[in-house]
């Protein structure tokens, strides 16, 4: 199925093709743990930015490998590129529009000890 979403200003949109009951991973690492962060990730084809590529900034920290994405005028990280899956871009389940029909199934990830992880 296809869902949209995007930041809180909306100056950042994507679109994505995604399951309609897919295993949504709850990370307890330091930075998904602060910010709520539910990962739907999704194949690198499925996913399309529609608008924002000129309004997002990147930030990286630990190993670098992770690119976080955030719109530089709301501060919302809507999807980012992680190193847990890096054939894939994970979006924040919370941030796509009201209404998506997904059935989410929300399960834990040991974030905190995944392999070259920071806390």
């Amino acid at each position: 199925m296809k869902v949209e979403g995007g930041c809180h200003c909306g100056l950042v949109r994507f679109e994505a093709d995604v399951p309609e009951s897919p295993e949504v991973l709850d990370c307890d690492c330091s930075i998904c743990s602060m910010t709520g962060y539910l990962h739907l990730i999704v194949p690198d084809d499925d996913f399309r930015l529609i608008e924002g590529r000129r309004e997002t900034t990147t930030y990286r920290f630990g190993t670098g490998a992770a690119q976080h994405i955030f719109c530089s005028q709301c501060g919302i990280k809507s999807f980012y590129k992680p190193r847990s899956h890096p054939k894939g871009i994970s979006i924040n389940l919370r941030c796509l529009d009201e209404r998506h029909g997904v059935e989410a199934r929300i399960v834990k990830f040991d974030g905190k000890n995944h392999a070259g992880a920071v806390a």
